[in-house]
């Protein structure tokens, strides 16, 4: 009888693990994701557009596209630099390599938004399937140095194999999000009585009231500490590959 392959819950602690190893880098990157999500609400005012969820939505991710497409991957290189040393990432030249591959893995993440956004718009579950077989292969790509094709079939081989495993951690960083944000939402309750359950806060209140400030800010951490986890998470599968046995 086979014996049953361990969970991949510990990418959870070793994420905090990580994001303790270079404290004050780590509150560098909130704060500043912090500053960063201060432009949503402004550019809403600037464009004179009504408070909506869509709108919140388009013009946050604009604010905050330096950390999604510089900063969270340039931390995850330089963790994976220090604690792999890996031909494809190593340590002494890890900024220079970075540099190089940095634009390319961001290019694929957008197609792979677009790719699973279609997918799960027009049926659901192709776009599931396409974030579950093709979800890794920007951090191959960046952290490897492998071509698309390669790190799209590495991600596919590799999910193939090991999906349970990868899935109930994906899930349990999901919990820790949403048990944040249900604790973050009625905490924002208590602090703005006011406000209507069915309102939408104004993009003048967003930039003035100091809980959304704070709430940006633990909104960053959660960020920095999932960014962590996703590397852990990675470098785990990756060893589960190279050492089937022990994994």
């Amino acid at each position: 009888m086979a014996t049953p392959l361990p969970s991949h819950l510990g990418a959870l602690r070793e994420g905090f693990a990580l994001l303790r190893r270079h404290p004050a880098l780590s509150l560098g990157l909130a704060l500043l994701a912090t500053a960063l999500a201060q432009l949503g609400p402004a550019l809403e005012m600037v464009a004179k557009v009504s408070p909506s969820p869509i709108t919140q939505l388009v013009f946050g991710m604009v604010g905050l596209l330096p950390m999604t497409m510089y900063f969270h991957p340039w931390l995850q290189a330089r963790l994976d630099a220090e604690a792999l040393n890996q031909p494809g990432n190593p340590a002494a030249t890890w900024q220079a390599t970075f540099d190089t591959r940095w634009l390319k893995t961001f290019l694929l993440v957008v197609g792979l938004g677009v790719a699973v956004g279609l997918g799960v718009a027009l049926f659901v579950l192709p776009g599931i399937i396409v974030l579950t077989l093709f979800g890794w292969a920007p951090l191959r790509m960046l952290l490897r140095g492998e071509d698309l094709l390669t790190s799209l079939r590495w991600s596919q081989a590799a999910m193939v194999r090991h999906w349970p495993r990868i899935v109930q951690a994906v899930l349990a960083i999901a919990l820790v999000v949403l048990v944040y944000m249900t604790v973050a939402g009625l905490a924002m309750n208590k602090l703005l009585p006011n406000l209507d359950s069915d309102q939408i806060p104004s993009a003048l209140l967003r930039l003035k009231h100091p809980a959304f400030w704070v709430f940006n800010l633990l909104n960053s951490l959660l960020n920095v500490w999932m960014t962590c986890t996703l590397l852990a998470l990675y470098q785990r599968l990756e060893a589960s590959l190279q050492n089937p046995v022990g994994s």
